[in-house]
């Protein structure tokens, strides 16, 4: 066999290589997408139950949805947040809230803000943070999530983790994981400072008409 015939048979093997590679890859996808969807929507389903206890709605909190503009939370598109309802008054509403300011990347939650606008509960859904330091977002790792239950913002001070000056702890040899999340629900709080009156105006007259003045950014 000569040189040309070698160089022939080798690229005709690494090309059989790559494509079984990318089909192999592709099929993966294929099999472990649904999975991971479904994984990802169970612990948002559980997620929103732990932010608020059915004992304090009445209504269907995974279904009924108000669609608001992403980009204030992180996203490209819009998003979908949960509105929780007593007797026909809204008394929490729950937003997906995504952070680009993690150590490892992204970190998607849940946070959870009362009419009155203290913070119901803050749940982490996904993110790929270091383990044994990042991974304090969990709840079974760390109770740190739960020391915003309850928090209000106001403008005597400052809402950063305390290396910032604030009033949050940062994890032991991690800060950037935990200052990704503080500044993440800070920005939910300030969305809902500044739309309250239009989120939390369920009657059916103004409902239709203040969803799209908010998602318009009015």
């Amino acid at each position: 066999m000569n040189m040309q015939q070698s160089l022939s048979v080798n690229a005709f093997g690494i090309g059989c290589f790559a494509a079984i590679t990318a089909t192999l890859i592709a099929v993966t996808f294929v099999l472990t997408k649904t999975p991971i969807e479904e994984n990802v929507r169970r612990h948002k389903t559980a997620a929103l139950y732990e932010i608020i206890t059915t004992d304090k709605f009445d209504n269907d909190l995974f279904a009924d949805t108000i669609e608001l503009p992403g980009t204030e939370f992180g996203y490209s598109q819009n998003i979908s947040a949960h509105v929780a309802t007593t007797a026909g008054r809204v008394t929490t509403i729950i937003f997906p809230v995504l952070s680009s300011q993690g150590y490892s990347g992204d970190i998607s939650l849940l946070v959870g803000i009362n009419a009155d606008s203290s913070i119901a509960g803050v749940r982490v859904i996904t993110h790929t943070e270091t383990p044994g330091l990042g991974d304090k977002l969990e709840l079974k790792k760390s109770p740190w999530l739960l020391s915003f239950n309850g928090l209000k913002k106001v403008a005597q001070q400052p809402w950063a983790v305390k290396k910032d000056g604030g009033q949050f702890d940062q994890f032991t040899g991690a800060t950037i994981t935990p200052r990704a999340v503080v500044n993440a629900v800070g920005k939910s709080l300030d969305y809902f400072h500044k739309h309250r009156r239009q989120l939390l105006d369920r009657s059916a007259g103004n409902r239709a008409k203040n969803t799209g003045d908010i998602s318009n950014g009015n």
